[in-house]
């Protein structure tokens, strides 16, 4: 056994091997670790275990995945493997010797009771002080699964009941003060459990807060009346009439009050998360022994939570500033309140300091000045809550070092002098999640998160929100989470469900909204008609209508008072929730002329966007039919890297619009279809082609429906659904035949020689290819012609025929040379490459294939680039030199994975497999190549199944396996003789020589 390994399920799972944490392969391992923890030196059972894994949908290979999920836990134990043990049954992990924070925390609790019976109290709190000193958050946090949900459960109840025991012994050690703080957050996280309100009632008491305390027995009076509709039960009514007699012991003597004014609001109770921004606020840099006067500066939008942080912070900085902490409702953003003028907030801080009114100056000069004469050489902390702008916090400034100010405001205060800004996001879904359940109760929020989840998402993570919902939930003991997850679903009606009381996001929002001014609210109400997830000055400068300096200015002040969100230099979007509150003030505010004709200019601008793009990288392709109106500016368009940086900001708009384009749709689609795919986004592109082909059918226009259906087909091949494609063309054909276009139907059965290529069907790729030639040499583009020769290429070299193929090649890239398209040279070169590795000229196969890497990552082919490099790495493998293959092979894989290309995919996990056998690798090839064949099998590639068999005899081969590769080359050699394959007769000869 290792000399040191640790075991910690109380929080997150870790493990720890002399002294190292230890990664355990994934989210089943890590499940699977803790079922064992949870039964220590015990062994669990097979079937326990796959309930734990798959709970009640178990998959017919569960045992055998069960086995490799326990070898993988091995080699993620690195040293400690030799803890688990296995027998005919099940498994077991021994712990014996190791640290398990669970053992020595339920040993600590028993040891802590044993000494509380034996009378040793002072001992007790030490010991269950330290058992609880072993928990870093709630058990198992992170881990899903309901056997592992129920175990965290069990052990948080332990927790609990273990912190309600020490406070039990403290408050029998006559301490009550100290106490309030935790019990009162415990109170909060566990409403209805009247154990712990004794003990906050009896701490109150204790401290001298008697009136507290018979207000918080109040306060449970009412709430178990309405939650339960029953009354306190008999140790807590007898402690309120002890209260009432003065019965218990006398209070403690209350602490002088300050020499000052305290006027902080009440410390929230369900305060959440933030500990990242409360560091920076409680840095000692910032305090009391700064050189000057600190001023930090919160800000965010409505709702998130600027005030609780303040608050938060100003109490935990307290100690500090013995000489007073302030707080002051600036109501800059207050619904149905004029912001607070500089001199009245001055007048209010001066008398909370205890100065008499009469000696407060009249006016505004006066009173600032005799404000930082106050503040001199002491230490106060002030609270500016809710601040307009920096024009009304100025005066309230102190003058002089030892004193902080906290200021919140929904406006960055950038012209504030010396100020220190932090800038508030909204919560983390573990925070939202933490809040929720906080404030709706954890009792009937628990094995509900997937739920909550949900509740919290479409809260935006906004802490108002997520208050709101989770108020109205607990108030609502027939609703469930699921309920309110549907309630919240509908988008139309999510604002005025966010509304309780005298709280509402909305009025929150519309607060915000008022104080813009006229052109500021028009654009905010034009962006809620934008479809896509973000937008640029280009696409507020087209929805407006005004020159693009102005959509700039527009969208920063927008930015600086919280109602836009900047992530990326250049790219805004809204919060969820302040979309949905736009497109209500659109709606409402703006005709529907108006509306229409913004998202008119939005649609031709994204359509001149694309032909710029379209001009610049692809300039022998025609959009036939398709012209745009003038649009406002375009972003500077020179290179084909700067096509490649404005299609990955604008894609998923370029989907948005298109979607709700109508019957603009067909343009749309047919000049930014092709770019999409070009440039790896064939989700987008095969969205766009279904809306434009709706868009067709339903204005009759056949001639773009043809058009938009060979573009589909041609997005299905780059998604490796062939049959897919070839339903499409057919359909595309049928429509041309029908119009008499002899050029269209040439292109249709032409693409259709593709998708045959790529499904291995070479005799029939070769028909369509041969069919469609005459018309082509006929009719047909230079570019057409060029391609119509590149897929020759293609065939011949499946075939066999490498010379042939190497001619159409040369010939396809003089024409493109001819047209001067770089994107589509790097196909011809790609091809010329593979070509001249099949038939052995390795180092010239090497040369093409590298320049067409480097040509098409600078046009951003990228499935070109995809393809190329897997090309490149069979030809390194060839070559002998394996690591550069290897490189090369592993970035088209992951190229592949982020195009969403399974026949890209299938290539590199082939050629991976074969640079693994030839290294003498052969689990790994074997794993790559078994990968390739189920791939190859769901795309319906039958040739590469044809080279992942062979691979994989050669594999068993290679390991004495005789039986199993004649049964790999045999089940290869029926494919391949049925498909024609030129390798049938290097499977023959390996079959007679095994």
């Amino acid at each position: 056994m290792p000399a040191e390994v640790e075991f910690r399920l109380l929080g997150p799972l870790e493990v720890r091997v002399e002294g190292t944490s230890h990664r355990l392969g994934g989210p089943r391992q890590e499940r699977l670790l803790a079922a064992l923890l949870l039964n220590p030196d015990r062994l669990v059972t097979m079937d326990v275990l796959i309930d734990v894994l798959w709970e009640e949908n178990p998959p017919d290979t569960a045992r055998r995945q069960l086995h490799n999920a326990i070898n993988l836990l091995r080699r993620g134990l690195d040293s400690a493997h030799s803890l688990l043990f296995t027998e005919r049954h099940g498994y077991g992990i021994r712990t014996s010797g190791a640290f398990l924070d669970v053992a020595l925390f339920e040993q600590g609790v028993d040891d802590a009771r044993r000494q509380a019976r034996q009378g040793e109290r002072p001992l007790a709190i030490r010991t269950l002080s330290a058992a609880l000193d072993l928990w870093r958050g709630p058990a198992l946090a992170g881990l899903t699964g309901q056997a592992v949900e129920n175990a965290a459960a069990r052990l948080n109840e332990q927790r609990l009941a273990a912190r309600e025991t020490l406070i039990g012994l403290r408050l029998a050690e006559s301490e009550g003060a100290d106490l309030i703080p935790e019990l009162t957050a415990l109170v909060a996280e566990n409403p209805l459990r009247e154990s712990l309100r004794h003990k906050l009632i009896l701490a109150l008491y204790r401290a001298g807060r008697q009136s507290e305390a018979l207000a918080a027995y109040e306060e449970t009076r009412v709430l178990l009346a309405a939650e339960l509709g029953i009354d306190p039960g008999p140790d807590l009514r007898t402690l309120h009439s002890q209260i009432l007699r003065n019965e218990l012991e006398a209070a403690a003597p209350q602490p002088e009050a300050p020499p000052s004014g305290d006027t902080l609001p009440y410390e929230i109770a369900d305060f959440v998360g933030r500990a990242k921004e409360l560091e920076r606020l409680l840095d000692p840099v910032g305090g009391t022994n700064a050189p000057t006067v600190v001023i930090t500066s919160i800000d965010g939008m409505p709702g998130v939570g600027k005030t609780a942080l303040a608050v938060r912070a100003a109490h935990l900085l307290a100690e500090r500033y013995p000489d007073g902490r302030l707080f002051v409702d600036l109501h800059g953003h207050t619904p149905g309140r004029r912001p607070l003028d500089p001199a009245a907030a001055l007048d209010l801080l001066l008398r909370s300091i205890r100065i008499p009114p009469e000696l407060v100056p009249h006016d505004l000069v006066s009173r600032a000045a005799r404000w930082r004469s106050e503040l001199a050489h002491k230490r106060f902390l002030v609270v500016l809550d809710n601040a307009e702008n920096d024009a009304q916090v100025r005066p309230l400034l102190a003058g002089t070092a030892g004193s902080s100010v906290l200021i919140t405001s929904r406006r960055r205060l950038t012209a504030l002098e010396g100020a220190t800004s932090l800038s508030l996001d909204v919560l983390t879904d573990p925070e939202a999640r933490e809040l929720f359940r906080r404030i709706a109760g954890y009792e009937r929020t628990e094995g509900f998160a997937d739920e909550v989840g949900r509740v919290v998402r479409l809260c935006g993570f906004l802490p108002l929100a997520i208050r709101i919902a989770a108020s109205r939930f607990r108030h609502r003991p027939a609703w469930t989470p699921a309920y309110l997850v549907r309630r919240l679903s509908d988008e139309r009606h999510r604002l005025a469900e966010l509304s309780a009381g005298d709280r509402s996001v909305m009025a929150a929002f519309t607060v915000s909204y008022r104080h813009l001014g006229p052109a500021h609210q028009r654009a905010f109400r034009l962006l809620g008609l934008h479809p896509g997830p973000d937008f640029d000055e280009y696409g507020l400068a087209a929805l407006m209508d005004v020159p693009v300096a102005e959509a700039t200015d527009v969208l920063e002040d927008l930015l600086d008072v919280h109602l836009l969100v900047q992530h990326d230099a250049g790219r805004f979007h809204f919060h969820d929730l302040l979309a949905q509150y736009a497109r209500m003030r659109a709606e409402q505010e703006e005709p529907e002329q108006e509306r229409q004709a913004a998202r008119r200019r939005l649609d031709e601008y994204v359509l001149n966007l694309g032909l710029a793009c379209e001009r610049l990288i692809d300039s022998g392709r025609q959009t036939s039919g398709v012209a745009a109106a003038p649009t406002s500016a375009l972003p500077d368009l020179s290179t084909p890297e700067d096509v490649k940086a404005v299609i990955a900001a604008e894609h998923r708009t370029i989907e948005a619009v298109t979607a709700g384009a109508g019957p603009r749709a067909c343009r749309l689609a047919a000049v930014l279809g092709p770019l999409l795919l070009g440039q790896g986004y064939a989700d987008e592109a095969l969205s766009c082609y279904g809306h434009g082909i709706e868009a067709a059918r339903a204005a009759g226009h056949r001639e773009d429906e043809a058009l938009l259906c060979r573009s589909l087909g041609l997005a299905y091949i780059n998604r490796g659904r062939f049959r897919d494609a070839l339903r499409t063309f057919g359909e595309g054909l049928a429509i041309e035949e029908a119009r008499g276009n002899a050029h269209g139907a040439a292109r249709m059965l032409a693409n259709m020689g593709i998708a045959h290529i790529r499904l291995g069907e070479y005799a029939d790729a070769l028909s369509h290819l041969l069919r469609a030639s005459p018309a082509i040499e006929r009719t047909g583009t230079l570019r057409d012609r060029a391609a119509l020769l590149g897929n020759l290429g293609v065939v011949y070299t499946y075939c066999g025929r490498y010379e042939e193929a190497a001619d159409c090649h040369l010939s396809a890239l003089e024409l493109n040379s001819t047209l001067g398209n770089r994107a589509v040279e790097v196909n011809g070169l790609m091809n010329l490459g593979w070509a001249y590795t099949r038939a052995g000229r390795l180092e010239e196969a090497m040369d093409h294939l590298q320049r067409a890497l480097t040509l098409g990552d600078q046009v951003g082919a990228k499935e070109d680039v995809g393809r190329a490099m897997f090309l490149l790495a069979d030809c390194l493998r060839r070559l002998g030199r394996h690591e550069p293959a290897l490189e090369q092979a592993r970035g088209a894989l992951i190229a592949a994975r982020a195009m969403g290309s399974q026949d890209i995919e299938g290539h590199a996990l082939l050629v991976l497999g074969l640079i693994h056998h030839d290294m003498g690798e052969l689990n790994l090839a074997e794993e790559c190549l078994t990968r390739t064949l189920t791939l190859a099998g769901s795309t319906g590639q039958s040739f590469k199944q044809v080279t992942a068999l062979d691979g994989l005899g050669k594999v068993a081969a290679s390991r004495g396996h005789r039986e199993v590769a004649l049964t790999h080359w045999r089940d290869a050699l029926e494919i391949a003789d049925r498909l024609g394959l030129p390798v049938v007769d290097e499977l023959k000869r390996q079959i007679a020589e095994a």
